[in-house]
């Protein structure tokens, strides 16, 4: 099982190694979406790869040249919003 204990070690800008994540949303070579016990991170860089995953300890590591870590609300609480906010249109036509 995930631990909830969130933390984020960076060394260099070139390895990234985290604590608390449930899930890889999305995976590119230079966009990684992470969800976890801290809402979603988004990590964006160059090269980045994956070097270590273990959901179960929630852990992951990430190699690669990492230009900027940002934290937003969970993918699943931006499902939510973005389809109340379109039946909320719908209904306001």
């Amino acid at each position: 099982m995930a631990e909830n204990k969130h933390r984020v070690i960076l060394d260099e800008r070139s390895s990234l190694m985290l604590n608390g994540v449930n899930n890889v949303d999305s995976f590119a070579d230079e966009h990684i979406e992470l969800s976890g016990s801290f809402g979603g991170l988004d990590i964006e860089g160059s090269e980045l790869k994956i070097a270590s995953l273990d959901l179960d300890a929630g852990k992951v590591t990430i190699s690669g040249r990492i230009d900027s870590l940002a934290y937003c609300q969970s993918r699943e609480e931006k499902k939510i919003k973005h389809k109340s906010k379109k039946a909320l249109s719908r209904l306001l036509k």
